[in-house]
C-alpha cells in the first residue's frame, strides 16, 4: 500500500477554502433597473423658431410653458444672432450652421447666396438616415420656398401661425416623424407694428400665444404612443431680435446690449439637468455724481487743490507710497482721446519739465504715466498703458524701495504695465499744492488740458503688492476690510455729490478745494471691463443649433462642412 500524501490534501483544501472565499464578495440577490435601454431609445427632434422674439422680453412675459422647459434644459435669455438682424440670413444661420460669411445670404431674396455649398443641415441627416422622416412646416412662405431643401414634407401658410401650429400637431401623431421644424412669424410681425418689448401689450399677447401653441405641442409630443422608447431633444430659439431703446444704465456699450441681436434659446431634454447661460459679466456698474475737469486757463478751468497739509501726503526720498486713482476719460474738442501730458494729480505746477522738481501721474496721447523730475537731475516719464476708450479706468503708481533702491511701479485695472528705477532723482517734494486737474503751461492745444472725471483717489504710506492691487481694482469704493486700510494717509471718493469740496475719508482730513464753476454731473457706466475678446462665444448663436441637433442624432460632423457651430453640454438625470 502506498503512503498516503496527507500534505498535499491539506493543500489543496486550503486551495478550495481560498477560492471559495472569494465568492463571498459577490452583490447579494436584488432587483436591478436595465438602463441599457435608454440608449436604444430613438432619437427624435422638435425645432421650433420663434421669429423676432428678444430674449429678455421672451423671460420677462413670463411665457409659462418655455419658462417650464427650462427646467430640464441647457438656456439662456442672452443668446446671440447675427448683427444684420435679416430674416433671411438668420434662417440661414440656423438651418446651415455656418455664417454669412460662408453661406453668403445677405439679402431678403436669398439672392447671391452659396447655399450649394453650405446646405441646410437635412441634407446631413439624410445622407446618414436616408429614411429619416424630416417635416418642415413654416409660417413665412419665403423660408420655406427660397430656403428649406432634403425634407420629406415642407408646407408653408402664409403667415397664419394657426395653420402652423396645426400641421406640427398632426406630424406629432405620425408614428415615423423623426425631425418636426416648425416657424412662427407673429412676434415678429408685432414687434416691427408696436415695438420688441414685453412692456408692450401686443408684443407681449403674440409672445403668450406662440406659447400657447408650445404648450400644446409639448402635450402632444408626451401622448405619443411610443413616446417612452423615444429620446427627444426639443430646440426652441429666435433667429433675431428686434429694435428697442433699452435703458442708459443696462447698456454695457457690447454686442450684449444690442436689441435687434438678443435671442433665447432652450434645448430640452426630460433626461437633462438644468444649465443656465448667464449674461457673461462685461463689467461692474459704477455710479454716482462727479465733477468734471476741464478748462485752459486758471480762471475758467475746474480743477481742485489742497494747499494746507500737503506735506502729510509728500513722496519725500525714500517713502513708499502707492497713489491710485479711477478715471474716466472725455474726447477732445477733436474727437479723439488723444492728449498732450495733462495733468491729472501732482505737485508740480508747470508742464516745463525740465525747470522744476515734483511729480505728476497725467495722461500721455492714448495712455497715462508718471512725470517725475529733480532739478539739475532733468526729468523722465514712465508709462502706462492705454485708456481711451471713454470708460472707467483704475490708475495705480506704486514708489517702493527695493536693494537700496528706488523704483517706481504701474498698473491700469490691476494689471502690471512697468517698472523703472528712479533712484538718481531724489526727493519730489516741492511747496506747491496737490493739484487735480489743470495746471499752467506754455502750450495751449485743446488736448493739452485735461477733461475728465477722476474718482476713488487713494494715498497709501505703503507699497501694496501686486496681488492686493489687483483684487480690490473694482471695487467701487475702498472698504474697510481692505488689507492695508491702516496705512491710508489720504482717501477721497470724489463723488460726494454737492458742496464745494472732495473730502478727504481718513483721519488726516485733507480736503480738495474745488476752483470755479464746477458741477456735480451723474454718471453710470461701466467700469473693469470684461477680457473676453469674443463674447459671442460665451453664449448659444443660431449656428449651434445645427451642431446640437447633428450630435443628439449622433451623426459625426465631417469637417469639410466647415461648420461653425458648437455643442452644449449638461448633466443627465438618468443613464
Amino acid at each position: 500500500m502506498k503512503n498516503f500524501n496527507w500534505l498535499a490534501v491539506i493543500i489543496v483544501t486550503i486551495l478550495l477554502s481560498a477560492c471559495n472565499k472569494g465568492y463571498d464578495r459577490l452583490l447579494d440577490e436584488r432587483e436591478y433597473e436595465d438602463t441599457t435601454g435608454v440608449t436604444g431609445k430613438q432619437p427624435k427632434i422638435l425645432f421650433l423658431v420663434v421669429d423676432g422674439a428678444r430674449g429678455e422680453a421672451v423671460r420677462n412675459a413670463q411665457a409659462s410653458h418655455l419658462l417650464e422647459l427650462s427646467d430640464n434644459a441647457i438656456y439662456s435669455w442672452n443668446s446671440i444672432s447675427d448683427t444684420l438682424s435679416l430674416d433671411a440670413t438668420a434662417w440661414s444661420d440656423l438651418l446651415t450652421g455656418v455664417h454669412k460669411e460662408k453661406h453668403g445670404v445677405v439679402k431678403s431674396d436669398f439672392s447671391d447666396n452659396r447655399l450649394g455649398q453650405y446646405p441646410v443641415f437635412f441634407k446631413y441627416i439624410k445622407a446618414r438616415m436616408p429614411a429619416f422622416r424630416i417635416a418642415a412646416y413654416s409660417a413665412s412662405d419665403s423660408l420655406g420656398k427660397m430656403l428649406i431643401t432634403d425634407a420629406d414634407v415642407n408646407h408653408t401658410f402664409g403667415n397664419d401661425d394657426d395653420a402652423t401650429e396645426q400641421a406640427i400637431l398632426d406630424e406629432l401623431k405620425i408614428d415615423t416623424a423623426g425631425l418636426i421644424f416648425g416657424q412662427f412669424s407673429q412676434v415678429a410681425t408685432a414687434g416691427k407694428a408696436y415695438g420688441y418689448d414685453a412692456g408692450i401689450p401686443e408684443y407681449k399677447a403674440a409672445i403668450l400665444r406662440v406659447d400657447e401653441y408650445i404648450g400644446n405641442i409639448m402635450n402632444a409630443l408626451r401622448q405619443r404612443k411610443n413616446y417612452q422608447h423615444e429620446n427627444w431633444l426639443v430646440v426652441v430659439t429666435s433667429g433675431r431680435g428686434g429694435p428697442f431703446s433699452i435703458p442708459p444704465d443696462e447698456d454695457d456699450g457690447t454686442i450684449l446690449s444690442n436689441p435687434k441681436v438678443n435671442t433665447f434659446t432652450i434645448f430640452y431634454s426630460p433626461r437633462y439637468m438644468p444649465n443656465f447661460i448667464d449674461r457673461p459679466y462685461t463689467g461692474a456698474r459704477y455710479t454716482g455724481k462727479a465733477v468734471r475737469l476741464y478748462g485752459k486757463t486758471a480762471t475758467d478751468a475746474v480743477y481742485a487743490t489742497i494747499d494746507e497739509g500737503k506735506e502729510d501726503l509728500n513722496l519725500g526720498k525714500t517713502n513708499e507710497m502707492t497713489i491710485a486713482l479711477k478715471i474716466k476719460k472725455n474726447k477732445t474738442t477733436y474727437g479723439d482721446y488723444s492728449y498732450t501730458f495733462p495733468n491729472i494729480i501732482g505737485n508740480n505746477l508747470s508742464l516745463d519739465w525740465w525747470k522744476n522738481t515734483g511729480w505728476a501721474i497725467s495722461l500721455e496721447t492714448n495712455a497715462w504715466g508718471v512725470h517725475y523730475g529733480q532739478n539739475g537731475a532733468g526729468f523722465n516719464m514712465v508709462t502706462g498703458a492705454n485708456i481711451s476708450d471713454g470708460k472707467w479706468h483704475d490708475l495705480t503708481a506704486v514708489f517702493l524701495n527695493r536693494d537700496n533702491k528706488r523704483f517706481l511701479r504701474l498698473f491700469t485695472d490691476g494689471n502690471f504695465n512697468t517698472e523703472t528705477e528712479i533712484t538718481s532723482y531724489g526727493s519730489f517734494d516741492t511747496d506747491d499744492p496737490l493739484t487735480l486737474g489743470y495746471v499752467p503751461g506754455n502750450v495751449t492745444d485743446d488736448n493739452r488740458w485735461l477733461n475728465a472725471y477722476v474718482t476713488e483717489i487713494r494715498f497709501w504710506r505703503a507699497a501694496l503688492p501686486d496681488n492686493v492691487i489687483k483684487e480690490y481694482v473694482c471695487a467701487e469704493e475702498l472698504p474697510t476690510s481692505h488689507p492695508y486700510h491702516d496705512y491710508l494717509i489720504g482717501y477721497w471718493p470724489c463723488r460726494d455729490g454737492f458742496g464745494g469740496v472732495f473730502k478727504d475719508q481718513t483721519e488726516y482730513k485733507h480736503d480738495f478745494q474745488i476752483h470755479n464753476n464746477y458741477q456735480w454731473d451723474d454718471f453710470s457706466d461701466l467700469m473693469c471691463p470684461s477680457s473676453a475678446s469674443n463674447l459671442t462665444q460665451l453664449v448659444p448663436q443660431p449656428v449651434d443649433v445645427a451642431r446640437q441637433i447633428l450630435n443628439w442624432l449622433q451623426i459625426a460632423v465631417d469637417t469639410k462642412w466647415q461648420m461653425d457651430g458648437r455643442v452644449w453640454v449638461t448633466s443627465y438625470t438618468s443613464i
